[in-house]
């Protein structure tokens, strides 16, 4: 269910209505989506939900209470509220407890399309009409999931602060397996706008993708340079704004603390041609301009020609150090250059091209090294050209040390990842030396 900014502020007022604590906050979320899921060449599910729910935080001197609903008829908002005042009353005082925001200035958002809300029945069905044909045709097997979905956010504090944000979000996944079960493809991209997607463009290269990878030869474990095509990109990247973290950094916990105390904002890390930001109101990636708290999302520089210029800093450590806030951000954009990923492996001697990661996890927070293996395509490339396909491998490595070790950058896109899902994340692919492929994977 979708409110629009009238009818969100109305009901959050009536919520707000019954407070007896010394403060409120109330963060109300809607939606509708439609979707369609396809296996074995055939649709299987054609599926609609929708969704309205609400979100109360009471606080009484700094112990604070939540509750969260989905009815609307006012005994049932009374009783949250009531019922987040009595969880208040039984809880510890937060020694990091921060007063409620006032209110603020958004950037204006555009992270919402007409276009994606209305997508009727039979534009899905077109989507993945093709999949499905050119998957019979090719004598593969294909399955997947498509969805559109429109939302709100609308956020409400007793202290005069109100935020609503509408958006919009095309998501399309694919993955073609080969009948024997020797070679895999997969594709996944989401847009806020659902004339952005290209399923049949998408449906070609895991078609591909698929039979290309049949039959991988096993080459030894060892660090390579490898290419990372954006979906692999986008996990490196993403998982590395994870861990720049101001507080772990300045208590010393962090890759990102400096051995004498502080934290290494001003340092080069990263290639000199490494630009990172996140910007909500960035067309290539567009996204909703504050947080859950009502905290403004602005244009953010994270690291700019290879040197970090911010870390993630909340409210209570901003304080606590005089340093600015910094929100997580609700989109990432790394600069590209005008190459496509065609023309990087036609000036590449040797490397190995990685489609994707899969099952990312951290293995040291300190050092940021994480473990996860490769998926559904991973190539020998040799002279310029996609050699011959070779099995997988699981990884173990560092998100910095790949921006480090940068050889090459190619042209941004929209991309997801393992670990990214409606994350807005615009990339590009990656050639980074001394990647390290440290066992093989006999998955597919």
């Amino acid at each position: 269910m979708i409110l629009n900014e009238d009818e969100a502020k109305k009901l959050l007022q009536k919520v707000l209505s019954f407070s007896k604590a010394d403060s409120i906050s109330a963060v109300l979320h809607g939606g509708d989506s439609y979707n369609i899921r396809f296996a074995l060449n055939s649709v299987s599910t054609n599926g609609y939900a929708d969704g309205l729910s609400l979100n109360v935080t009471s606080s009484i001197g700094k112990k604070s209470g939540s509750v969260s609903i989905n009815k609307f008829d006012d005994e049932s908002i009374k009783g949250a509220v009531e019922k987040s005042e009595y969880a208040a009353k039984l809880s510890p005082e937060n020694k990091e407890f921060m007063p409620l925001l006032e209110p603020q200035t958004y950037l204006p958002s555009s992270n919402y399309s007409a276009g994606t809300e209305n997508m009727s029945s039979s534009e899905r069905a077109g989507y993945v009409s093709y999949t499905v044909e050119q998957s019979i045709k090719n004598n593969v097997i294909c399955a997947g999931f498509l969805e559109n979905q429109a939302g709100f956010t609308a956020v409400m504090n007793s202290n005069g602060l109100f935020a609503y944000n509408k958006d919009s979000l095309v998501s399309y996944s694919s993955t073609v397996r080969t009948k024997e079960s020797s070679g895999s493809g997969r594709v996944e991209k989401n847009f806020v706008d659902s004339s952005d997607l290209n399923t049949k463009e998408m449906s070609d290269k895991a078609i591909e993708r698929s039979k290309l990878s049949v039959n991988p030869a096993e080459i030894a474990p060892g660090r390579y340079t490898v290419i990372l095509e954006p979906a692999a990109a986008a996990d490196m990247v993403g998982l590395c704004i994870n861990f720049m973290n101001a507080r772990s950094a300045d208590e010393g916990r962090s890759f990102f603390s400096k051995k004498d105390g502080g934290n290494k904002i001003g340092e080069q890390l990263a290639k000199g041609n490494v630009n990172i930001y996140s910007d909500p109101t960035d067309p290539n990636a567009p996204s909703i301009p504050f947080t859950g708290e009502g905290m403004p999302r602005n244009r953010t520089e994270w690291i700019t020609s290879g040197v970090v210029k911010n870390l993630l800093r909340n409210r209570f450590w901003a304080q606590k150090t005089g340093d600015p806030v910094v929100p997580n951000p609700s989109n990432l954009i790394m600069e590209g250059t005008q190459k496509t990923l065609e023309q990087m492996i036609a000036e590449t001697d040797y490397a190995i091209l990685i489609t994707r990661f899969w099952y990312i996890r951290t293995v040291d927070p300190s050092t940021m090294l994480l473990t996860g293996l490769t998926r559904d395509g991973i190539f020998e490339v040799k002279n310029g050209k996609i050699a011959r396909p070779v099995k997988n491998f699981r990884f173990n490595e560092s998100p910095m040390n790949v921006l480090a070790n940068i050889l090459d950058i190619g042209k941004s896109e929209k991309a997801v990842g393992a670990e990214t899902d409606n994350d807005q994340i615009f990339v590009p692919p990656l050639k980074v030396a001394n990647f390290n492929l440290s066992s093989l994977s006999d998955a597919i």
